[in-house]
């Protein structure tokens, strides 16, 4: 068996990579990570909460992997022990937060796509006794 190489990670994706999305992991997946990590540390990154990854990648996911990233790297595990734990809240504070969020949703608001469009004609269409039907009829047609 080759010796563990020092200095080099392997990071994997869970949904997509090492996973169908939001299914469960393979035995083959399972078995070849294992074999790998004998050669490289390995770390897995998912935007998923750890309840999640570990329903993916097994419940002893803390112990199988080197690096576990939950939350796209927000949560960070390091030979099963937290390492490291960031929000946006944390990061910016409540006031710069909001000043974010106003921001961005002004921005989006503001952009012409034709999905916007779809989105408003489906709003208005999930509700037909509350919406009249000719408003949902006439804006099938934007």
């Amino acid at each position: 068996m080759r010796a563990r190489k020092d200095g080099l990670i392997a990071l994997f994706d869970v949904d997509g990579t090492l996973t169908a999305p939001r299914k469960e992991c393979t035995p083959e997946i399972l078995k070849f990570m294992q074999e790998l990590r004998k050669v490289v540390t390995i770390g897995v990154v998912g935007g998923s909460d750890l309840v999640k990854i570990s329903e993916q990648l097994g419940n002893s996911v803390m112990n199988d992997y080197d690096y576990v990233f939950s939350e796209n790297g927000l949560v960070a595990h390091k030979d099963g022990k937290l390492i490291g734990k960031q929000s946006l809240k944390s990061f910016l504070g409540d006031e710069k937060l909001k000043e974010f969020i106003n921001f961005t949703l002004r921005y989006i608001a503001d952009l012409d796509i034709p999905i916007k469009r779809w989105a408003y004609q489906i709003l208005c269409c999930l509700d037909p006794p509350k919406k009249p039907l000719h408003l949902c009829n006439t804006l099938q047609h934007f």
